[in-house]
């Protein structure tokens, strides 16, 4: 991955018939006649949508890839199509690469040559990423109807994030493509979009018998497309262009055999395999599909996987060991949006990025509609100058104030309602939301019930169904695939007592205000040392003490104190002088924890196996290994947010659900691995300490 964190967007030239032009490249983003109609032909019809999406049944979905996304243009036209020929039921994937992402200006203006497109366009310009971070942007439309997900990146980059893995025996993706739309600027202007190598992953990333269709009927590009593998053939092209290319997939992609590959360093840098999940099929296309799940854990991380899972159709029970939902680390009644990315492309920071990018879109309708929580936005305070300087270099680094911006003290204090020591970091579509709220949200209609059993043994039966017994042995659920989003209750497990989750105790504290005190006036949430909310139902919510390794939820007076402490230090005169410990109530619950701050989300491994199977990394850390990982089949683990469980769990969710439901993946490769729970395992062995 490139080491920049982000990209810095289109530069366009604008004609006086309204058209851009892109001046990297010195060529148009669609016809001059009527874009909308060369979408139409050249795509659409060429492609056989409408045809192939009548014949879909409920449930199925289909996908398209493309190179080239500029304006929106071809994605909305799909849209618009899809909807008007799939079933309700069936699900549309767009995944689309873009180097020079337009700012939502330019596409506004662009697309308001298409009237007809309007409404969609609206909804795409909404949920535009307010960053352009490299790597995958995934947003839905539709009640989730329509996905598109963005590779913000160079075109080969781009299309292999979509890969399970770079590994040549492993270049297949998760879910394939069925269609292609090859629309990246004309051969002569942009000659990179139409290498050998992209056109190639185009092929391993593409189903049997995937289509594909192009405005160019360069015969440079014919022969690069068949020598990838695709049979084409010149077709009329639109409006005073001759010609143009359709074509389909003519045979199998490349699948090297099991001696192609050394167990060896590559010339070209190919990482090994142990992160693709060969274990599990999704729902769709699979022999023996995962039908019921289970899920053990009721707080965000649980009650987000369960109704992800539900809406693609699979029966879902959730079981905790407490009555209800969000009662342990997910219960308290106020928690901020906020994550900390930082200047480098670092797997951590990429993460906390798209994270936060998603989690803001995902919880857009909650705040709108649940009336728990506020997009007042969220301030970072700048402790001192080294601080404020990394909060400069992230706003650069982001190359526009889209996300967050920079303030200093008198701007802060005015967006605050009250006098602030400085200024800092402003996320404007930040805010607070009550974990317990989001909880009922999620499951509202979705026809998930919680049901109280403390699990205390997973048991596999060998047609490979699951039995979730209590501590007298008694079956409490079955189910073919099982979900733990039960936090530190992983170690009860003999499946995941190994992956490494550490108990970090946490205090939060309120107290009522009076009428007349000054906490009223708070309008953002505000970060330094801890976090306050803005006061909801007269009450002031702050905290939180942090206590490693210390599995008591017993509320403490020195914490209490600490945590008054910590805020009067932080926003001076925010909590009158009359406070005291005694006058404060006080909620102690768990977080959950990993050694490197990232959650642990997607299959369990088989230790033992995975052990034998990549003992060569501990002689040689860099060996490129073409063995697939050992994963114990239909368990997956969802854990260890810490104290950003808002930010981090819709965006680890839905990575979790592309790889049970056989989906494209929101995040890219290099992310995956940072998330997958052997991670810790790879590590040991490189490092020779297992």
């Amino acid at each position: 991955m490139n080491e920049s964190l982000a990209l810095a967007g289109a530069c366009l030239d604008w004609g006086d018939d309204g058209q851009p032009r892109s001046r990297v490249h010195g060529d148009v983003y669609f016809s001059t006649e009527d874009g909308l109609a060369e979408t139409r032909h050249v795509f659409i019809d060429q492609n056989d949508l409408p045809e192939r999406w009548a014949s879909l049944r409920p449930g199925d979905d289909f996908v398209i890839g493309e190179t080239g996304f500029g304006t929106g243009l071809n994605f909305l036209a799909a849209w618009h199509a899809w909807g008007q020929t799939a079933p309700r039921e069936a699900t549309l994937h767009f995944l689309s690469v873009e180097r020079h992402p337009l700012s939502p200006a330019d596409l506004r203006r662009a697309l308001s040559t298409f009237p007809e497109l309007g409404q969609l366009a609206d909804e795409l310009i909404a949920a535009w990423p307010t960053a352009y971070a490299r790597g995958l942007h995934r947003l839905r439309f539709d009640v989730g109807r329509v996905c598109l997900t963005l590779a913000f990146e160079e075109v080969l980059p781009g299309l292999e994030a979509f890969l399970e893995s770079r590994h040549p025996r492993h270049r297949r993706p998760k879910r394939a493509v069925d269609a292609w739309f090859l629309d990246g600027f004309a051969p002569a202007q942009n000659p990179d979009m139409w290498r050998r190598e992209v056109l190639e992953t185009m092929a391993d990333l593409s189903a049997p018998r995937a289509t594909l269709a192009t405005f160019t009927a360069a015969g440079s590009v014919r022969r690069a497309l068949r020598d990838a593998g695709f049979d084409v053939e010149k077709v009329a092209g639109f409006g005073r262009k001759r010609d143009m290319i359709r074509g389909r997939l003519g045979r199998p992609p490349r699948r090297p055999g099991p001696d192609a590959f050394p167990s060896s360093p590559h010339p070209d840098g190919h990482p090994h395999a142990w992160a693709v999940d060969s274990a599990e099929a999704g729902p769709r296309g699979a022999s023996h599909p995962p039908r019921t799940v289970a899920v053990v854990g009721a707080g965000l991380a649980g009650c987000h996987a369960a109704a992800a899972l539900a809406r693609r159709g699979l029966e879902v029970t959730l079981i905790d060991a407490e009555p209800g939902l969000a009662s342990a680390g997910s219960g308290n009644r106020q928690g901020v949006l906020y994550a900390r990315p930082a200047p480098s492309a670092t797997q951590a920071s990429r993460f906390n990025l798209a994270a936060l990018l998603f989690a803001q879109r995902h919880y857009r309708s909650f705040w709108k509609s649940a009336g728990a929580g506020e997009a007042c936005g969220v301030l970072h305070l700048a402790q001192d100058d080294r601080d404020a300087d990394r909060q400069r270099a992230l706003v650069d680094a982001l190359h526009h104030p889209g996300l967050c911006e920079t303030i200093d003290r008198e701007t802060a204090s005015e967006a605050a309602g009250l006098l602030l020591p400085g200024g800092g970091l402003r996320y404007r579509e930040s805010g607070w939301l009550s974990p317990p709220a989001v909880c009922r949200w999620l499951l509202a209609g979705s026809r998930v019930e919680p049901c109280q059993a403390r699990i205390e043994k997973l048991d596999q039966r060998p047609d490979g169904a699951w039995q979730l017994l209590d501590r007298e042995g008694r079956t409490r659920a079955e189910a073919d695939l099982v979900v733990l989003a039960c936090a530190t209750g992983l170690a009860q497990f003999d499946a995941t007592r190994d992956l490494p989750v550490q108990a970090v105790r946490g205090q939060v504290t309120e107290f009522a205000l009076k009428a007349d005190d000054v906490a009223h006036s708070l309008r953002l949430a505000l970060c330094a040392e801890g976090y306050v909310s803005p006061a909801s139902e007269k009450r002031l919510s702050f905290g939180a003490s942090f206590v490693p390794d210390d599995a008591s939820t017993d509320t403490r007076p020195a914490e209490t104190a600490e945590n008054l402490a910590r805020l009067r230090r932080n926003v001076p005169g925010l909590v009158p002088d009359r406070i005291t410990a005694a006058d404060c109530d006080d909620r102690a619950a768990l977080r959950c924890a990993t050694p490197d701050r990232l959650p642990l989300v997607g299959p369990v491994p088989e230790i033992g196996v995975m052990e034998e199977r990549f003992a060569l990394l501990r002689k040689n850390a860099q060996a490129a290994i073409g063995e697939a990982g050992a994963w114990r089949r239909g368990l997956y683990v969802s854990a260890g947010y810490g104290s950003r469980g808002l930010a981090y769990i819709p965006l680890a969710t839905e990575c979790l659900v592309a790889q049970i439901c056989a989906e494209p993946p929101p995040i890219d490769g290099e992310l995956r691995e940072a998330l997958n729970p052997a991670r810790f395992l790879i590590r040991d062995l490189k490092r020779n300490r297992r």
